[in-house]
């Protein structure tokens, strides 16, 4: 007897029987039981994603230049005419998200090994070089990359801030003013040690902070300058950080987040200069405001 069955579980499907030259139907098992089954399919990697803090850390730091000692690839191409700022650059690990992948280390949990410090951005080229020889590019020699290239970044940027000028503040300080009227704040000085701890600021913000305030003095005489023109000038200046700050916290920012927002926001996206005078006056007037946690 020669069964034609059907792929669907216990369906009456149509069978012959040769000898008797007749047709019927009977039920039969689908060919899907008596099959070996195929394995089931492996879920799908999970994206990796990163807090806005650990990415904002890692870009500024970056200069946008690739990490290799060597390199000079930019980490966000510039826009073109016809298309918009691109982001070329690969975020690599230095010890591996994974505890078997390059440069593991399983006494490390997942938050350790997604935080800043064990970043690093890279050219595509030297991202698949770096990961793919990692014996050649052990984690040892990666941390020293990464403070020799955020080092650099550092300086680059303390040199702006001490080759700015009156004129550069005074731009700066304009730029930054907001049209709202004056505030009625308490701006006595806070000590900054202590306004730091209290609003739980890092490494980075501190270094931030510490570099503008290179430039305290001369954005004091920046704004007693221009308060015997305009008498209401500081105090605009004063009104227009306390409204941003105000209103990044409306938005949930707070501590790091929120200074590294403050300061690119002060920064005006400009050149390095602009971005120096405006965190001279960001120092500034978080040392003397009433703005951030007391």
């Amino acid at each position: 007897m020669i069964a034609l069955t059907s792929r669907r579980a216990h369906l009456p499907v149509v069978v012959r029987d040769i000898a008797n030259n007749q047709i019927g139907l009977r039920t039969v098992s689908s060919l899907d039981e008596s099959q070996p089954k195929s394995p089931p399919k492996k879920a799908a990697p999970k994206a990796r994603s990163y807090s806005d803090k650990t990415l904002k850390l890692l870009f500024a730091l970056c200069g946008n230049q690739c990490a290799h000692p060597d390199c000079t690839q930019p980490i966000i191409k510039a826009a073109t005419q016809s298309s918009p700022d691109i982001v070329v650059g690969h975020i690599s690990h230095i010890y591996a998200h994974s505890g078997k992948g390059p440069r593991g280390n399983p006494g490390m949990n997942e938050k350790q090994l997604g935080q800043a410090d064990n970043l690093m951005l890279f050219c595509p080229t030297h991202h698949a070089i770096v990961d793919g020889q990692h014996e050649t590019y052990p984690a040892v020699l990666l941390k020293q990359w990464k403070q020799q290239h955020e080092r650099q970044y550092r300086e680059n940027l303390s040199a702006k801030i001490t080759d700015i000028g009156f004129a550069e503040l005074e731009v700066a300080a304009k730029a930054l003013l907001a049209p709202a009227a004056v505030g009625n704040g308490d701006f006595n000085a806070i000590p900054p040690a202590a306004k730091i701890a209290k609003n739980k600021l890092g490494a980075t913000s501190t270094m931030l902070l510490t570099l503008g305030a290179a430039k305290s003095r001369e954005v004091e005489r920046v704004l007693q300058s221009a308060s015997q023109l305009d008498s209401q000038f500081p105090d605009r200046l004063r009104s227009g950080l306390v409204m941003k700050y105000q209103e990044l916290r409306a938005e949930g920012f707070e501590g790091d987040d929120l200074l590294l927002a403050m300061y690119e926001w002060a920064g005006g996206g400009g050149d390095k200069g602009r971005e120096a005078a405006g965190l001279s006056i960001l120092t500034h007037l978080f040392v003397i405001c009433d703005v951030f946690e007391k």
